[in-house]
């Protein structure tokens, strides 16, 4: 059961299923609003996925700095492919260590926002201390989770053989008992840590209506974001050869009515570099049935100023303008809907972080499951991340909702006594599943290793 079919499902409970765009609106908001309550308040097993995520451990630059500047000479790793920019070094702590006028040692913390082209970073703020060359010490101790997810079911160490489970310590439990956060080794725990958010755009800006042949008379609806570190999540819900980072959340619309002769170029603004934003832009159109925000896309270079096939992540400087292919028969096309690039929506919530105790004493991949939360369905043919058999509860879920904002309690219990019986159901065959213990040892019958559904768990060598 997809979205298409959960709509006439409700509107064939409802008799009442009016071509109405607001109505449409509304409903799959409930529908998605529903799915994300029942999801996300139980540790359902079809609910949780395992992800591989990578950890970097402390390193140390020499580096210049100039009073009064933001700007950190050096030669740090940055990428020189256009449609992947950026640098892992964005958005990294660096600890700068000074002397007091008294003679006492301490370190100023800064955070990279911006690495040029040169290779060189530009900080959060300018520098303060006295112009000179330091060692300083670069960190990645916040291993942000990706964006979907909600509750952290366990984080295990791969890089030991087998992989280890870490223990779960609060920051209290670690203060408590003076552990040292600084701390480099093997992974014995894993703390709760500080989330991230991106700032927004209020609108797009930078969208400008240009002469185009052959394009159809279409609606392009359009939206903005900010960016962050491109290049420096521990684990991106996007594909690989496309870029990533820390999102926002998208921009309010902005809607242009297009004739058969127009379309849109997109060149947005310089910023000052110490802001760390990217730019990207979304857009949807209904006349080729896209309703969920793709991404726009660089598709040529007219007047050969170098911008790559495929470019759509604009640094902070800017410099950049963005010509995609926004004609009808290319939006309509199938490999055009295979390529695309859709919004994803859990990116504009918190990015939810842990540390790690030790932390590591070199970068390696770390194993974490988490539960996620489920995709945005926007689109007819998106599927809920329920099991289909019980796809039915998120439409009892929404209609319970819907009836109440048309005063109708007494309709309201139905749907929400409907609802009840239905997770009643799908906590029994997905939250009682029957334990199977293992026991590792000496074979307990010929030659093979047999599970043991009953008796406590045993541990043997």
């Amino acid at each position: 059961m997809n979205l298409g079919n959960l709509i006439d499902f409700c509107g064939n409970l409802l008799d009442y299923d009016p071509v109405n765009e607001h109505y449409r609106e509304q409903l799959v908001a409930l529908l998605n609003d529903s799915q994300t309550r029942l999801l996300t308040d139980r540790h359902w097993a079809f609910a949780q996925k395992e992800r591989t995520l990578k950890t970097r451990t402390d390193q140390t630059f020499d580096v210049a700095l100039n009073n009064g500047s933001a700007v950190a000479i050096g030669v740090f790793p940055v990428s020189t492919d256009p449609i992947l920019p950026g640098s892992r070094f964005e958005l990294a702590a660096m600890f700068v260590p000074q002397t007091s006028a008294a003679g006492v040692a301490f370190t100023q913390k800064y955070e990279v926002r911006y690495m040029t082209t040169a290779g060189q970073a530009v900080l959060d703020r300018d520098f303060d201390g006295v112009t000179g060359t330091y060692t300083v010490t670069f960190q990645w101790r916040e291993v942000y989770l990706p964006a979907d997810s909600t509750n952290v079911m366990n984080v295990s160490d791969p890089t030991i053989g087998i992989p280890r489970k870490s223990l779960f310590l609060s920051k209290w439990e670690r203060d408590d008992v003076e552990l040292d956060p600084e701390l480099l080794g093997t992974i014995e725990a894993y703390l709760p840590s500080e989330s991230r958010n991106i700032p927004a755009p209020t609108v797009p800006r930078g969208v400008a209506v240009v002469a185009g042949a052959g394009q159809g008379t279409r609606t392009i609806n359009v939206y903005m974001v900010n960016v962050m570190g491109p290049r420096s999540q521990p684990y991106s819900l996007y594909r690989p050869e496309v870029s990533a980072g820390f999102e926002s959340s998208l921009s309010k619309v902005a809607t242009f009515n297009l004739t058969a002769t127009q379309t849109l170029e997109f060149t947005p603004e310089a910023l000052n570099s110490q802001t760390g934003l990217y730019r990207r832009y979304y857009f949807t159109c209904p006349e080729a049935n896209i309703l969920a925000p793709v991404r726009v896309r660089n598709a040529n270079d007219e007047q050969g100023l170098g911008l790559a096939i495929g470019v759509d992540t604009v640094p902070p400087p800017g410099g950049m303008t963005l010509k995609p292919d926004l004609s009808l028969n290319t939006l309509e096309s199938q490999p055009f809907q295979s390529e695309s690039i859709r919004y994803e929506w859990n990116q504009s919530a918190a990015y939810r972080a842990i540390n790690l105790y030790p932390h590591p004493s070199a970068d390696q991949d770390l194993t974490v499951r988490v539960l996620t939360a489920p995709k945005k369905m926007q689109e007819d043919q998106d599927s809920p991340l329920i099991p289909a058999a019980y796809a039915q509860v998120i439409a009892y879920a929404a209609l319970e909702q819907l009836t109440l904002k048309v005063d109708n309690p007494a309709l309201s219990q139905v749907y929400e006594r409907k609802k009840a019986l239905l997770v009643r159901s799908l906590e029994a065959k997905y939250l009682g599943e029957v334990p199977r213990r293992i026991i590792k040892g000496t074979p307990a019958a010929g030659y093979r290793y047999m599970t043991n559904p009953f008796g406590t768990l045993k541990f043997t060598p």
